[in-house]
């Protein structure tokens, strides 16, 4: 004799069984990322899981089962309780061939099949759970087809497991989901194939000592459904959570990429590159637009090299350091400051006349007058100082630039700074 099937409870059955393969993708995952006590906590934890998911799975598509002649379904409690058993420790199974750091191709086929012998066994250790007698008979192609589908579904199961993290992070969720679909689909597959092997006897009967009946299946079926649905939610935080922490890694990285590209490590201030790209905003970025004139100071530190040789190249990078700091508090925004080389520095600040600059070049020396900090007696900075405006200089950022370096008169102590003119003349 055949059943039939109630199809709002088959498409539930398909429901726990998605939850259930997308639970296990996640443990699964997780659990390969994790060492020591956490490593095993979510690995008893996914293997519960799993196996309690695909235990499920078992029982609500027997619900959808109408057993013939309106027989009621009954099962005896020991063997169900059996068949839980075997589900956990084949999906614990599972989990351990998706955690070891390599398995070749022999050995995944091998753990495949012991999890999906592991299934196949839950599944007709639950159909024996019945008792019935005479008892149940199965078309034996058919129970071979649903084996083979259990150790397909577990293979597969394993093999995304192990690659899933190759795919784009913020693609995870994404595939995770079509995975479950589809290992729900094969789970799914593997328990209807099976139930399609069976056939009742004519005048089969349950035993009345069969404690689990009528509709008890009912409140497990409720508190799994119940307890999938809240690992759902708490799996879909937790990869969203990780999705931005991952989000904002690779945003600071590439902050970090660029703050190197356009910085000094030591002083921090933007580098040659970032100064020659701010300058040619302001010489040539559109012909449209107007563009405002500006002076260009350029400063050289004349015992950098000095320095280097003496005391070693971390001394001198203090020096300039010391030095860009003094510079910071003499040119405020909207000063653009940088380091242009490794003794050089330039200022790019509004449009100031000679004089100016000269009046401001001797502020300068008498600021910069700071000891270096070897030895008892103060040192003070050594530098040159030159400098260009545009337009009347010249309209090309590197002229301007060079000219300023030619412009330039050694400072020292507090001594009254000189510097050196020449005629503005356009590039």
């Amino acid at each position: 004799m055949k059943g039939s099937y109630d199809l709002e409870l088959v498409a539930a059955s398909y429901c726990v069984a998605v939850i259930a393969a997308f639970s296990a993708i996640y443990f699964g995952t997780r659990v390969r990322t994790l060492s020591g006590g956490s490593k095993s906590f979510w690995f008893c934890a996914g293997a519960f899981c799993l196996g309690a998911g695909i235990w499920s799975m078992h029982f609500v598509g027997m619900s959808a089962y109408k057993m013939p002649m309106a027989m009621e379904m009954s099962f005896d409690l020991s063997i169900t309780v059996t068949s839980l058993i075997l589900a956990v420790l084949a999906s614990a199974l599972g989990l351990r061939a998706i955690t070891r750091t390599s398995v070749n191709a022999v050995q995944l086929l091998a753990h495949a099949m012991i999890m999906g012998m592991g299934v196949f066994a839950m599944h007709y250790c639950g159909m024996y759970a019945m008792q019935m007698d005479p008892p149940i008979q199965y078309d034996t192609l058919l129970v071979a087809v649903s084996g083979v589908i259990a150790v397909a579904a577990s293979g597969a199961a394993m093999v995304i497991c192990r690659n899933i993290e190759r795919v784009p992070r913020r693609y995870g969720i994404l595939v995770k989901a079509a995975a479950a679909l589809v290992m729900g689909l094969a789970v799914c597959g593997m328990h209807y194939t099976g139930m399609a092997a069976v056939s009742f006897p004519m005048d089969a009967t349950m035993p009345m000592s069969n404690t689990l009946r009528g509709n008890w299946m009912g409140t497990p079926t409720a508190v799994a459904a119940s307890f999938f649905l809240l690992l759902l939610v708490y799996i879909a935080f937790e990869d969203f959570r990780e999705l931005e922490r991952a989000r904002q890694a690779e945003k600071q990285a590439a902050e970090a990429v660029t703050h190197a590209a356009f910085n000094d490590t030591h002083t921090g201030l933007p580098n040659r590159t970032a100064l020659e790209s701010h300058l040619k905003e302001l010489t040539g970025a559109s012909t449209a637009a107007r563009k405002e004139p500006f002076s260009l100071l350029y400063f050289e530190l004349q015992d950098y090299r000095r320095i280097s040789s003496e005391s070693g190249e971390k001394a001198a990078q203090g020096y300039a350091s010391n030095f860009a700091s003094v510079l910071r508090q003499q040119f405020p925004a909207p000063a653009y400051l940088s380091r242009y080389n490794t003794n050089g520095f330039i200022a790019v600040l509004p449009l100031r006349d000679s004089g100016t600059l000269e009046s401001l070049a001797g502020q300068l020396a008498e600021s910069l007058a700071h000891p270096l900090g070897r030895g008892t007696q103060p040192t003070p900075y050594q530098f040159g100082i030159g400098y260009a405006s545009y337009p009347a200089a010249g309209v090309v950022s590197r002229p301007l630039i060079r000219l300023a370096q030619v412009i330039r008169a050694r400072f020292e102590s507090r001594h009254t700074p000189q510097v050196l003119k020449t005629a503005a003349t356009p590039a």
